[in-house]
């Protein structure tokens, strides 16, 4: 997945950008507060597998390297 940041998917990315990433599906024609919630929703779910990539380590011991 590419690196974006939190502004990204709160101000950049479009909802079908943000869909494509994370695999959550897009509301259609959402409202402002609705289309918010999907942003910071989406947000929390990269941040969640960045953290649990981060933190895995292999059956051998070794610590893997972030991409």
């Amino acid at each position: 997945m590419p690196k974006h940041s939190r502004d990204d998917f709160m101000n950049v990315l479009t909802l079908q950008e943000i869909e494509q990433l994370t695999g959550l599906t897009a509301p259609e024609r959402p409202d402002v507060d609705t289309e918010r919630a999907y942003r910071e929703s989406a947000w929390e779910s990269v941040k969640v597998d960045v953290e649990s990539r981060n933190g895995l380590v292999s059956i051998d011991g070794e610590v893997a390297e972030p991409e």
